[in-house]
C-alpha cells in the first residue's frame, strides 16, 4: 500500500465482528490461569500482555504502526520524545562514547546530553551537519551519530543519505530525529540510518492533546531499548498510545497539507515589512535547497522560520496583533503557532551560543497549520503590517 493507506489501516488486523476503532484498554494487568502461559508471555515467546509497565495493546498498535510507517522491524512507544531519545541513545551505546551531533539540535536534545550524558562519562562534538567535510573529521573515535532530519528551529536539512553512508563506512551507529518531517515525507532508515526516533506529541499526534515519544528499528535494538524502557518505567499511558495512533491515521492528509501551507507561507514573508531572512528547507535559495529537492520530494512539512527586525520587541508587536495565530512553545498541531526560540527551545543556551547558532533576538519559528493558507498569510501581514 502507499503510505496514505498504510497510515489508515497500520498497526491492526480486522477481522469480523471486530471494532473498527480500537478498543481502550486501560488495564494495569491480565490475569492468568496457567503458569506456563504466563512464563511463555513474559519471556516473549507468546503474543500476549501482562502488566501495563511492560506492554499494553493500544502501545503495540502504535509500535507496529509507526515501525510500519518507517519501515523498521519493531517500534517502542515512550511517555515523551525525550524519553524516546534517551532509551535509543543507550541502547545504541550503553556505554560513554563519543557523540558526534548537529550543533543546531533541540535544546532539550542539548540538555540531555550535557547534563545527564557528559557527567557519567559521554563526550560530545557538535558540528554543522550541513558541512560534509566537518562530518567526515569529526567521526574518527566516535561511537554514535546523531542527527534532526530539519534541524529546530532553522529548519536546515543536512545529508542524511551521505551522513549515513560516512557512519555505516565506519560501523558507527546513526540515530535520526525524524519529528519534523515524519515517514510520510521521509523515510532515513531507507538512506541507512540505524534507528529513528520521533516526538509523536507533535506531528504523529497532531492534535496538541498528548505526549509521547517512539523509536523504531531492528528488533534487537528494540528489545535492548524497551528493556531499558521497563526498568525506568519511561512507558506511554494506553491512552496517550490511543489518541496518537488516531492522529497517526490522517498523518498524510495533513503533512501535505501542513508542507503546502508551509512554502506558501515560506514565500510571502519574504515581501512582508521588516522581516529579513526566511529559514526553510525547500525555499528556493536556501543552503538546504539541493539536498531537501532530492530526500524531500513531497514536502518538508509545516516548519520554517524568519528573523524579525527589532528583536524581542518588534515580536511582541507582531504577537499582540495577530488575529488567528497563536503563541505556543509546541508545534505540528493543526494550528498555526509561532514559538520564540530564546526564551523556548533554546533558552538554555548562552546568547553567544544562540548567536552562534544563528538564533537573533528577532528569530521566530512557525508550526504552520492546516487552515486555509489565505487566512495563514492575511493574518501574518496585517500583524507585521506596522
Amino acid at each position: 500500500m502507499k503510505e496514505a493507506s498504510r497510515a489508515v489501516h497500520a498497526g491492526r488486523e480486522l477481522v469480523a465482528r471486530s471494532p473498527l476503532a480500537p478498543d481502550l484498554s486501560p488495564a494495569a494487568v491480565h490475569v492468568y490461569t496457567d503458569l506456563d502461559d504466563y512464563d511463555a508471555v513474559a519471556r516473549g515467546d507468546r503474543p500476549g500482555h501482562y502488566y501495563g509497565r511492560n506492554s499494553n495493546s493500544n502501545r503495540a498498535m502504535l509500535e507496529e504502526a509507526v515501525a510500519e510507517l518507517e519501515g523498521a522491524e519493531a517500534g517502542l512507544a515512550t511517555s515523551s520524545g525525550m524519553a524516546a531519545l534517551h532509551v535509543a541513545i543507550l541502547a545504541l551505546a550503553p556505554k560513554p562514547v563519543t557523540i558526534v551531533a548537529t550543533r543546531e539540535l533541540y535544546g532539550g536534545t542539548l540538555a540531555l546530553i550535557r547534563q545527564d550524558l557528559e557527567p557519567i562519562g559521554y563526550e560530545s562534538v557538535f558540528i554543522d551537519m550541513t558541512d560534509l567535510g566537518a562530518v567526515r573529521r569529526s567521526l574518527d573515535g566516535a561511537g554514535l551519530v546523531l542527527v534532526e532530519t530539519i534541524t529546530n528551529p532553522l529548519c536546515r536539512m543536512p545529508d542524511v543519505e551521505v551522513i549515513a553512508t560516512l557512519a555505516r563506512e565506519r560501523g558507527i551507529p546513526l540515530l535520526v530525529d525524524n519529528t519534523f518531517a515524519t515517514p510520510i515525507l521521509f523515510r532515513p532508515l531507507e538512506v541507512g540510518a540505524t534507528a529513528v526516533m520521533h516526538s509523536a506529541t507533535k506531528y504523529i499526534g497532531g492534535h496538541s492533546d498528548l505526549i509521547a515519544g517512539i523509536v523504531v528499528g531492528s528488533r534487537d535494538l528494540i528489545s535492548a531499548a524497551r528493556a531499558r524502557s521497563v526498568r525506568t518505567g519511561s512507558n506511554l499511558s494506553p491512552f496517550d498510545a490511543w489518541l496518537a495512533l488516531r492522529g497517526l491515521r490522517t498523518l498524510d492528509v495533513r503533512m501535505r497539507r501542513h508542507s503546502d501551507n508551509g512554502i506558501a507561507l515560506a514565500r510571502a514573508l519574504r515581501a512582508m515589512p521588516g522581516v529579513g531572512y526566511v529559514h526553510h528547507p525547500l525555499l528556493e535559495g536556501s543552503p538546504s535547497y539541493e539536498t531537501a529537492k532530492r530526500l524531500l520530494a513531497e514536502g518538508a512539512g509545516g516548519m520554517l522560520a524568519f528573523d524579525l527586525d527589532g528583536g524581542r520587541e518588534a515580536v511582541q508587536r507582531m504577537l499582540s496583533r495577530f488575529q488567528m495565530v497563536r503563541f505556543a512553545a509546541s508545534l505540528g498541531g493543526l494550528e498555526t503557532t509561532v514559538s520564540y526560540p530564546e526564551i523556548t527551545s533554546h533558552r538554555a543556551l548562552t546568547p553567544e551560543e544562540r548567536r552562534e547558532l544563528g538564533v537573533r533576538p528577532g528569530t521566530v519559528r512557525i508550526s504552520v497549520g492546516i487552515e486555509a493558507a489565505e487566512d495563514i498569510l492575511a493574518d501574518f501581514a496585517q500583524a507585521l503590517s506596522a
